[in-house]
């Protein structure tokens, strides 16, 4: 299960981040992921509540974003959503495409408080 592995690589990102907020702790963290990432958001959860328990972010939450994979086509412009890997521009037909967002597993968001004294 290689979501274990990306937690673990978010963790040490999250971790790296707080230490530059000394006197708070991370209360969430928010990511984005691209539907076409390979990355499987329960397991992902699964693996993020299992890591974080041994961990400075225990009783932090994580938040997740789908960020859908889309194009843009090179010969009319037309900006869409691929859907069922049809990789061809709903409008004119062209199979000349960009492909934008969708394949990215991105820290978004890091929401801290501050500790008590």
């Amino acid at each position: 299960m290689h979501e274990r592995s990306l937690v673990k690589a978010l963790l040490r990102q999250v971790e790296s981040v707080a230490r530059e907020h000394p006197g708070s702790h991370v209360v969430s963290i928010r990511v984005r992921i691209g539907e076409f990432s390979g990355v499987e958001p329960d397991l992902l959860a699964s693996a993020y509540d299992d890591l974080v328990q041994d961990s400075a972010l225990c009783g932090s939450t994580l938040g997740m974003e789908r960020v859908p994979l889309e194009a843009i086509c090179q010969q009319c412009g037309h900006k869409f959503r691929i859907e069922r890997f049809h990789f061809q521009c709903e409008k004119c037909g062209s199979l000349k495409l960009a492909l934008h967002g969708g394949e990215e597993l991105l820290l978004d968001s890091v929401t801290f408080e501050e500790t008590e004294p």
